[in-house]
């Protein structure tokens, strides 16, 4: 398995520093892939399994442990799959640069002693995303839904 300190770090517009509008959209043009749905759901567990490791064993404060475990990811991926499956899609977008937020999951997970399991998962995770990463596409918003692709599935009927 690939360790992350010594992978080659590519220049990818990160949205902290000006990437996004300011609700919190990002912007169109991004790189972007999609994630399955299980590959969301173990995306979150290790994201909530960091979190919680962090809370028992790091002593610090609650902005620190939501950065250093990945949470601030969860809720844009939560309404980003709700979307996406209100349209019919099998998967979600995760834009590349949030990949970060899974490896500082991941990394503080190996460091405070997270459960093998999930690590693992997560390393898997890290792996699977660094591969679709090469293949990204160019991220848009369409009708305010994050987006992959020339087809956007149309929103679902109530």
């Amino acid at each position: 398995m690939q360790r992350f300190g010594a992978r080659r770090r590519t220049r990818v517009p990160d949205p902290a520093t000006g990437a996004t509008r300011p609700e919190g959209r990002p912007t169109d043009g991004l790189p972007a892939f999609e994630l399955s749905l299980p590959e969301y759901r173990t995306l979150v567990r290790v994201i909530e399994h960091a979190q919680a490791c962090l809370v028992l064993r790091s002593g610090s404060d609650a902005e620190t442990i939501r950065n250093a475990s990945g949470a601030e990811l969860t809720p844009l991926l939560h309404q980003r799959a709700a979307d996406s499956h209100a349209r019919g899609a099998d998967g979600l977008p995760m834009l590349a640069c949030e990949i970060r937020h899974l490896e500082a999951a991941v990394l503080n997970l190996e460091s405070y002693g997270g459960h093998e399991t999930v690590l693992c998962e997560g390393y898997a995770l890290l792996e699977r995303c660094e591969t679709l990463k090469e293949d990204a596409q160019t991220a848009r918003m369409t009708e305010g839904v994050l987006s992959l692709g020339r087809h956007t599935p149309p929103a679902a009927s109530p």
